[in-house]
């Protein structure tokens, strides 16, 4: 009995583990993604191009951590109902995640610049 615990407690383990580098996967682009859009860090002349530059970390990191955490629960969706119903094995199958993951972000980033652009919404 303790063995099928054990092995159960190992799978769940590694099941949550793989969901937390996709996670911090989706958050580094979605970080990534908003510094294409709003560009590299000014440069620091004086005391409020300083203050600006705080202010454009705390928008990069903020609105990228937003973005980020959209595409992992969208990501995670896809993966829990689409992919893992379909018993890939394998690389194919880090590939093919890695493709969904993709499609994802730039679904989420063509809303995104959609409502901010064109809409005007945020």
């Amino acid at each position: 009995m303790n063995k099928e615990n054990n092995m159960k407690r190992r799978k769940w383990s590694k099941i949550i583990w793989v969901y937390a580098w996709w996670t911090m996967f989706a958050l580094l682009w979605g970080i990534g993604y908003m510094y294409l859009v709003l560009g590299p860090l000014p440069e620091t002349k004086n005391l409020w191009d300083f203050l600006f530059g705080k202010i454009y970390l705390f928008g990069l990191l903020r609105i990228g951590l937003i973005i980020g955490g959209i595409v992992a629960i969208l990501f995670m969706l896809v993966d829990v109902f689409l992919i893992n119903k379909r018993q890939i094995f394998g690389m194919h199958k880090v590939r093919v995640r890695m493709l969904a993951l993709l499609i994802i972000l730039v679904f989420v980033t063509t809303i995104h610049y959609l409502l901010e652009k064109t809409i005007d919404l945020i």
